[in-house]
């Protein structure tokens, strides 16, 4: 990716401008009956540190809030240690953590995917003004399998319902404050940027590799500039842009929506999250479907690393892993939309902490009793192999 740097004139922000490239740029039209595109997510896991380091590094005030958690899991009998972001919910502290929304404009030939632009497609709103005053940002009354857990942000009222019969009511995770950087804009050649039908359906898709090597020296860039630090959480907000794990990006090795991980030490965590109104992924992805799933992934594994049992073979994941992504499970299933602000939000629905970690029979934290947030997992994970859900 190619990406000369000039700051804004008033430098609050970076200004990344490429020459477009003279070589044409692919373009995968759809067909009139284009089959749904797969839609799936990463965890780029912290590298640089122990949960213990991050921990103490949170304790001294050198990155975001965090509390460290340890169970004993009765799926398995073993002992699994991490941390959550916020703070310890049995005690019922009210925490406030910093954000700060980075939206990224990126140009692929003649392409342009702005999430802070007008979007015809979607109400003529752009999807920044969405997000602003979408559940994750705005405090709405929340119910989780038929519990009221209170009239707060998504991300919080997840927390409190995964963990609804054992919290402090006092508890909460505030997002909070949130800050707006200046739009970052970048050109992706053909070696690295594609583009995916037209219209209203048009999709940018970017290679992973390079994409997620070109976001990691901009939040090294940022900071040096002042603009973020590792004591706040850095959402990079996009507009129907996905990747791939090919270079150059093909279709056939799509479509990444989005990913949170953590660099440097202390430790900056910061995710992507598409704001999709494409429609190519089908119903289950939708304006902020995609950061709902990221940001409550990173509230509950903010270093991508926390351990679980072996789970698998469900939702997006093929055969088995062994972490905490609350998301995973449960890609593409959608909780009851939330009208706010005159329009009706999807949020993903996620698999709660006691589905991770309970054998059979063990009685969920969880909200109704449930393993997950509408009630679709009624038991926990089963081991893998051979994996699934009871």
């Amino acid at each position: 990716m190619k990406h000369p740097i000039e700051k804004y004139p008033i430098g609050y922000a970076l200004l990344v401008v490429a020459a477009v490239a003279t070589i044409g740029v692919q373009h995968l039209l759809a067909q009139e009956a284009a089959a749904e595109l797969p839609g799936y997510y990463l965890t780029i896991p912290w590298t640089e540190g122990t949960a213990a380091d991050a921990l103490a590094q949170s304790q001294a005030g050198g990155t975001v809030p965090m509390v460290s958690y340890s169970i004993t899991a009765s799926k398995d009998g073993n002992t699994y240690a991490g941390v959550f972001a916020g703070g310890d919910f049995e005690t019922g502290v009210s925490t406030k953590i910093p954000v700060v929304v980075v939206p990224l404009k990126l140009i692929i030939g003649n392409s342009v995917f702005d999430p802070s632009k007008d979007n015809s497609c979607d109400g003529n709103a752009s999807a920044l003004s969405r997000f602003k005053k979408s559940p994750l940002v705005v405090h709405s009354p929340l119910t989780f399998n038929g519990v009221g857990v209170g009239t707060t942000q998504y991300s919080d009222g997840f927390m409190r319902a995964e963990f609804w019969s054992i919290i402090n009511n006092k508890f909460h995770n505030y997002l909070s404050p949130i800050k707006y950087a200046k739009e970052i804009t970048v050109t992706a050649d053909s070696s690295v940027g594609t583009t995916y039908s037209s219209g209203c359906s048009e999709l940018g898709i970017v290679s992973n590799g390079a994409f997620a090597s070109f976001l990691g020296g901009e939040v090294t860039t940022l900071q040096q500039d002042g603009i973020v630090s590792p004591t706040e959480f850095v959402i990079f907000l996009v507009k129907n842009l996905v990747q791939s794990g090919a270079e150059p990006p093909t279709v056939s090795n799509c479509c990444i929506l989005g990913f949170h991980t953590a660099q440097g030490s202390p430790a900056q965590t910061w995710g992507i999250m598409d704001y999709d109104t494409s429609g190519d992924f089908g119903s289950g992805t939708h304006d902020v479907s995609v950061a709902s799933h990221e940001i409550d992934e990173w509230m509950n594994d903010p270093l991508g690393n926390n351990p679980t049992p072996a789970w698998g073979n469900i939702g997006q994941v093929s055969g088995c892993q062994d972490n905490f992504e609350v998301g995973d499970p449960l890609s593409g299933t959608l909780m009851p939309t939330i009208d706010l602000n005159g329009y009706s939000y999807h949020l993903q629905e996620l698999a709660f902490f006691s589905w991770y970690y309970n054998a059979d029979g063990v009685a969920s934290y969880g909200t109704g009793g449930e393993f997950s947030g509408n009630g679709t997992f009624k038991g926990p994970s089963k081991a893998c192999p051979p994996g699934g859900t009871y």
